[in-house]
C-alpha cells in the first residue's frame, strides 16, 4: 500500500480544480466552482467544486468525493492508478509497488489495455522517426503538410507493411497478445496459428483522452495495399474496435489537444475526420475536434457541451457533410447547447448546402491557401436554427407537398426545444421563412410533441392549474426557507469575506429559519456553504445558495445592507401586525394595552440590534409591572 505521508502530499499538491477542468468547464461561483456533471447528462449545472476544502458535490446524481475518487470514478481506476497519476502531475514520487500476478489479474483488463496501447504508441512513433522504416510515414505527412510539431503534439505514428513488426515488439515487452487482439491491435492467423499485425502501411493516430492515456486508433492507409480476395478496396481508416478502455460513441478525435483552446475560446469546432483536425491544428485551428468515422452522438456532444459553451459545425460540402450537419443540428438543440454552422466562403446569395463549397473538405480549402477564407467562414457562423430554417425555405418553395414536409421536419427539431420562449422567437423565425401563419407551424411543433393543439413540451414545468396528487406527510418535501432570507445567504456565500462583517452579524438576529441561522454561525466558524448547504436545506434551496447568482456583484456591501433593510422593514411590519393583535386581545380580555405595546416594541428594537433603546424599553416594562402588582 502506499504510505499514508505519500497519500496526503498528492493531496495537499494536487489541484482540484485544474483535474476537473480537464473534463468539465468550470466558472467561478463565489469561493467555489460550478459546472455540468460528467457522471450524468443534465442541461442546467448543479456540479460543485470547492477548491478550499478540495472535494466535489453534485446535486443532481449526489456523488461527491475528493480528487483521487474523481480520478478513480471518472476514468475507472484504482486508488493505486489514481496515486500514480496524480502524483506524476503534480510532483509527488509514489514508490514502485511490487504486485504479485494474481493482484495485477484482479485489477482488471483495462489496466493492461491501457498499458499495452503506451507500448504501441511508442512503438509506432519509434519506427516513424526511424530513417529507413519511417520514410513513407514521412513523406505522407509532409505531403499534407503537417509538420514536426504537430506530429508530436497528435503523438502520430507509422505501421510498416511487414506482419508481425509490431507482434514481435508486443512479444518482446511479454504482452498477452490475446488482449492485444481484444484492442485491435493485432489479430489471430487462423491456418498457421500465432499472431499478425493488424495495422500495416497505415498511418496511426492514437486516440488520447484528457488526461494523456491512449485509449484507441484509428489508422489510415497511405500505400497501395492489395486489395482483398474478393477483389474490394482495403478500408482507409481502421479504428479500434469497441473494448473496456474505447467506446467510440463516446470519444472524440483531438479532445485532449483541442481542450486547453476550446475553453479559451468558448466554442469546439466540429469536423468529420481526423485529418481535418490534424490539418486544421496545423493551421492554427487549435479548437478543433472530430468523432471517429461515425455519426456524432449525444454522449459527444454533451463532452463538449461540459467543456466549452457554443458547438461550430464545419463539414464538407458533399451531400454527406449536409446530412452529417442536420443531424449533428439537432442533437445539439436536444441537449440545448449552443450551435452554430458555418457559412459557405464566398456564396453571398444562399445560406445553405453546407459550409463549403461543392465537394470541398475544410482540409482540402486550408491545403490549397484558403486558411484565412476558412477563418472568416468560422468567425462569421450563423445560428444554428436559422441556418436550417433557411435550408428548409430553400427546399420548400417548389410545391405544397415539398413545404408540408418541410414544416414537418422542421417542427420535430423545435419540438426539442425546452426553453417555451426560446422555442417561441425560433417558431416566429421559421414561420416568415416559410412564408406560413405561425398558428401552423406551432400547431406543427404540437403535433411533433405528441401534444397536438399546444405550442410544444413544456418539458419539466408544471402547469399552474395542474392537479397535485399530495405526498404522505412523512414524505413532504420541507419546506423552503423565506426567499428574502435565502437571497441574503446566498449573497454571503458568494462573498465569504462579508461573513463576519457588522452588516451580517445584524443580519443574523433577523433571521427568522433556524437552518439559515445555523449555516451562518458554521460559517463564521470556518465551514464552507459547499459543506452546508446540501445537509441543511432542501435540494432546490441548497441548489439556489450555490448558484454563484451574486458572484459577479459590483458592489457586494451596498446589497448586503440594502438586504438587512429589507429585512427590517419586513420585521418591523410583522411586529406591528402582532401588536394589533395582541392589542385587540388585550382589550377584550381585561390585560394593559400598553405593556403589550410596550413588548412589541422590544421585539422591533431587539431585531435592529438598538440596545440604548432596549434598555429603555426594559425599564418601562419593568416599571409597568411595579406599578400593576
Amino acid at each position: 500500500m502506499i504510505a499514508d505521508e505519500i497519500i496526503n502530499e498528492i493531496r495537499s499538491r494536487a489541484d482540484i480544480v485544474a483535474v476537473i477542468g480537464q473534463h468539465v468547464q468550470l466558472k467561478k461561483a463565489g469561493r467555489n466552482w460550478k459546472g455540468l456533471c460528467p457522471f450524468h447528462g443534465e442541461k442546467t449545472p448543479s456540479f460543485n467544486v470547492s477548491a478550499d476544502k478540495g472535494f466535489f458535490h453534485c446535486f443532481g446524481c449526489q456523488k461527491h468525493g475528493d480528487v483521487f475518487s474523481f480520478v478513480m470514478e471518472l476514468e475507472g481506476k484504482s486508488f493505486v492508478e489514481a496515486a500514480e497519476q496524480l502524483g506524476a502531475r503534480f510532483g509527488v514520487a509514489v514508490p514502485k509497488i511490487d504486485e504479485s500476478p494474481e493482484l495485477k489479474k484482479a485489477r482488471g483488463e483495462r489496466v493492461a489495455m491501457l498499458d499495452i496501447n503506451r507500448l504501441a504508441t511508442a512503438f509506432f512513433r519509434e519506427v516513424l522517426a526511424d530513417a529507413k522504416r519511417g520514410e513513407l510515414g514521412r513523406a505522407y505527412l509532409a505531403k499534407r503538410g503537417v509538420g514536426a510539431e504537430i506530429t508530436e503534439k497528435f503523438q502520430l505514428g507509422y505501421a510498416p507493411a511487414g506482419f508481425h513488426a509490431l507482434v514481435d515488439q508486443l512479444k518482446s515487452k511479454r504482452v498477452d497478445l490475446e488482449i492485444a487482439a481484444k484492442l485491435g491491435l493485432v489479430a489471430k492467423q487462423p491456418r498457421a496459428g500465432g499472431y499478425y499485425d493488424r495495422y500495416r502501411d497505415r498511418l496511426v493516430c492514437p486516440v488520447i483522452v484528457p488526461g494523456g492515456e491512449v485509449h484507441g486508433f484509428s489508422a489510415r492507409v497511405i500505400g497501395t495495399p492489395p486489395k482483398a480476395p474478393d477483389g474490394s478496396e482495403p478500408p482507409k481508416y481502421i479504428n479500434s474496435p469497441e473494448s473496456a478502455v474505447f467506446k467510440k460513441s463516446k470519444l472524440l478525435f483531438g479532445l485532449a489537444q483541442a481542450r486547453e483552446a476550446m475553453q479559451r475560446n468558448g466554442r469546439a469546432v466540429l469536423v468529420e475526420g481526423n485529418f481535418d483536425v490534424i490539418s486544421l491544428h496545423q493551421a492554427g485551428f487549435t479548437d478543433v475536434v472530430a468523432p471517429l468515422g461515425t455519426a456524432l452522438t449525444i454522449e459527444q456532444v454533451l463532452t463538449l457541451k461540459r467543456l466549452t459553451d457554443r458547438i461550430v459545425l464545419l463539414y464538407d460540402g458533399d451531400r454527406a457533410g449536409y446530412k452529417a450537419t442536420m443531424h449533428a443540428l439537432q442533437l445539439c438543440v436536444e441537449a440545448d447547447v449552443e450551435v452554430l454552422v458555418a457559412h459557405r466562403p464566398g456564396n453571398a446569395k444562399s445560406g445553405g448546402g453546407g459550409p463549403l463549397a461543392e465537394g470541398v473538405d475544410p482540409d482540402s480549402l486550408v491545403a490549397s491557401g484558403g486558411a484565412e477564407q476558412l477563418r472568416e467562414a468560422i468567425d462569421r457562423s450563423q445560428g444554428g436554427i436559422e441556418f436550417f430554417c433557411f435550408e428548409v425555405w430553400g427546399k420548400a418553395r417548389a410545391n405544397a407537398d415539398a413545404r408540408t414536409r418541410a414544416l414537418e421536419d422542421a417542427a420535430r427539431l423545435l419540438a426539442k426545444i425546452e426553453n417555451p420562449v426560446k422555442r417561441d422567437l425560433v417558431t416566429d423565425t421559421l414561420a416568415k421563412a416559410l412564408e406560413v401563419e405561425i398558428g401552423v407551424v406551432r400547431t406543427a411543433v404540437g403535433r411533433a410533441s405528441g401534444k397536438p393543439g399546444v405550442r410544444g413540451p413544456e418539458r419539466g414545468v408544471s402547469h399552474p392549474n395542474a392537479p397535485v396528487n399530495p405526498a404522505p406527510a412523512s414524505e413532504k418535501t420541507p419546506a423552503p426557507p423565506p426567499i428574502e432570507e435565502l437571497e441574503l445567504i446566498s449573497l454571503l456565500a458568494d462573498h465569504s469575506d462579508l461573513i463576519a462583517s457588522p452588516e451580517a452579524d445584524k443580519a443574523f438576529w433577523l433571521l427568522t429559519d433556524e437552518r439559515l441561522r445555523a449555516m451562518y454561525s458554521a460559517a463564521r466558524a470556518g465551514q464552507s456553504f459547499l459543506e452546508l448547504a446540501p445537509v441543511k436545506l432542501p435540494a432546490p434551496s441548497a441548489k439556489h445558495v450555490l448558484s454563484g447568482k451574486y458572484s459577479v456583484a459590483k458592489d457586494p456591501r451596498g446589497q448586503l445592507v440594502a438586504m438587512v433593510t429589507q429585512l427590517e422593514h419586513k420585521q418591523s411590519m410583522l411586529a406591528q401586525q402582532e401588536l394589533g393583535k395582541r392589542l385587540a386581545e388585550a382589550k377584550r380580555g381585561g390585560g394593559d394595552p400598553e405593556l403589550v405595546r410596550l413588548q412589541a416594541q422590544l421585539a422591533v428594537a431587539r431585531g435592529k440590534g438598538d440596545r440604548e433603546l432596549v434598555e429603555q424599553l426594559m425599564e418601562k416594562i419593568a416599571s409597568n409591572r411595579k406599578q400593576a402588582d
